[in-house]
């Protein structure tokens, strides 16, 4: 069995806006409010309380939940458009920020040691679940392409637990590494990024998610019996 799942998990309120998405996130921020303006991008993760619901007709599909929260984890972990500005770097420890969008809270913390840049990005999804992000910037390079900063990261997503929870319990996690590049143009500094992560979860599915600098995300899973979920996806 193969599944495409573009069309079931892009028609959401989520509409990448390139340029004013990148003004954004950047645009007079600390490095870690840019961050949890980085991630505010929740509303990708709305399918997942119709794809884990306990009571779907024929029951929860993790692997496409799977699909969904890769989707967003890529989406969290960079920028992409023109109008980019470098983030100015403080003593703050935290940043909270509010999803226009769903009024989810995300909040990013500073979780390296002196001189280390690594931070943890958490989300509280109402009704759903709660995403963590951990990455850690290795250091910038220079190439023909820009400005190269290599991050090596670790998403998961956990569905809300309890009783007579209306989804099913689940845990998802994703594992790789994400550059994001700064590249200069007649119109300004642009960011993109490239990378891949490893997909697994709790019930059994693996899979692949691929992020390539013209923003197209492409993400593969095979649930426990063979089924193959897929999505192809802008971020721009």
């Amino acid at each position: 069995m193969k599944e495409q799942l573009n069309e079931r998990l892009t028609r959401t309120p989520f509409r990448p806006s390139a340029d004013a998405r990148a003004d954004y996130e950047t645009d007079g921020t600390t490095f870690l409010q840019y961050l949890a303006r980085r991630a505010a991008k929740t509303v990708i993760l709305e399918p997942l309380e119709q794809l884990l619901a306990v009571r779907r007709p024929g029951g929860p599909i993790p692997a496409a939940a799977l699909v969904c929260f890769a989707y967003y984890a890529v989406a969290a972990s960079t920028s992409y458009g023109r109008g980019y500005r470098q983030p100015s770097f403080s003593s703050e420890r935290s940043a909270t920020e509010k999803d226009r969008e769903t009024s989810s809270v995300i909040t990013a913390r500073s979780v390296g040691a002196r001189g280390d840049l690594a931070a943890e990005i958490t989300a509280e999804v109402n009704g759903i679940g709660r995403f963590v992000g951990n990455e850690r910037i290795l250091g910038t390079t220079v190439g023909l392409r820009g400005l190269g900063m290599a991050a090596p990261s670790q998403f998961s997503f956990e569905t809300a637990r309890g009783r007579g929870a209306p989804l099913l319990a689940w845990r998802g996690e994703a594992r790789g590494t994400v550059t994001t590049e700064l590249a200069p143009s007649l119109r300004g500094t642009t960011v993109r990024a490239y990378g891949s992560l490893a997909l697994s979860d709790d019930a059994g599915s693996t899979g692949k998610a691929t992020l390539n600098r013209e923003g197209l995300v492409s993400i593969t899973v095979t649930d426990r019996s063979g089924g193959v979920y897929t999505l192809n996806a802008p971020l721009k």
